[in-house]
């Protein structure tokens, strides 16, 4: 497959996969036959064979299965901050996975909040924000 010249690696492990112009993977596992277009950025993710994330797309703390679209433009954040009464705590991330199981396909757009699934064949409307679990085989449209 291929690793473009400008993509950014960090403490990762890519198999053969296709990394195009500025993608940028911290702390993630890419499998075989994934397909990344330009720039994304990975972070502490888990990404299983045949899945393809469109450009300008951002994944953090995410375990994503095979055979998963993934839209341009979309979020999948796994992190978060803690509030209370004083607000929001500055520099202090709360980490809760997100899980896009095999088959699952986001809309351009989509943005995937922490702790959610997306279960097996679902798919998550261009533009939605998914804000609770996601069955398998259910289509949120908004």
């Amino acid at each position: 497959m291929g690793l473009d010249e400008t993509a950014r690696i960090e403490n990762s492990t890519i198999e053969d996969a296709e990394i195009r112009e500025y993608v940028t993977i911290h702390d993630s596992e890419i499998a075989a036959g994934v397909r990344v277009y330009e720039r994304t950025s990975i972070k502490k993710s888990t990404i299983d064979g045949l899945t393809d994330i469109n450009a300008n797309s951002y994944v953090e703390n995410a375990e994503i299965g095979e055979r998963v679209q993934i839209g341009p433009n979309c979020s999948v954040v796994g992190v978060t901050h803690d509030l209370d009464d004083d607000g929001m705590t500055f520099r202090e991330d709360t980490f809760e996975q997100v899980v896009l199981e095999d088959g699952a396909f986001l809309g351009a757009g989509a943005t995937v909040l922490p702790g959610v699934t997306v279960g097996e064949n679902a798919v998550v409307g261009a533009g939605v924000t998914v804000t609770e679990d996601v069955h398998s085989g259910d289509v949120v449209r908004e």
